[in-house]
């Protein structure tokens, strides 16, 4: 009978082959949201309290605009595993990008300016993630 040795870098290997890396343990989280104890809870939170500071940060902007805009807008969302935010993309119409040309750097801004993040957990360890933020932009 054969023996073979096995590595643990290759049971590793072999494990992070069959894990759902789309399904996360823990999505990631602000500080006040730690304190949720259900997973959709802790999400909602997570996704509510960054749409709250978006919109907040952008309402500080006074513009004038030529149109009304009533426009959604699509903001793709990287966590890092170090909990690092980021903007990966944008979907806005160019009706949006012409009346306001400073609209994604106002995003990015306001993504730089959010408190601490924590990030996405699976298994323990911190994991990258990235979710879709659907915004609502109009004039009054």
């Amino acid at each position: 009978m054969e023996t073979k040795k096995v590595f643990s870098d290759e049971i590793a290997a072999e494990e992070l082959k069959h894990i759902n890396w789309n399904d996360v343990e823990t999505y990631p989280s602000f500080p006040e949201c730690e304190k949720c104890d259900e997973k959709a809870k802790q999400k909602r939170c997570f996704e509510q309290r960054l749409t709250q500071i978006i919109y907040e940060n952008l309402e500080t902007h006074q513009v004038v605009l030529q149109d009304s805009l009533h426009e959604k807008v699509m903001v793709v969302i990287g966590v890092s595993a170090k909990g690092e935010v980021k903007i990966d993309s944008l979907k806005a119409s160019e009706h949006l990008r012409e009346q306001l040309p400073e609209f994604e750097n106002w995003l990015e801004k306001a993504v730089t300016n959010l408190p601490k993040t924590y990030p996405a957990q699976k298994r323990g360890i911190p994991v990258n993630t990235s979710f879709q933020l659907p915004l609502t932009i109009q004039s009054e």
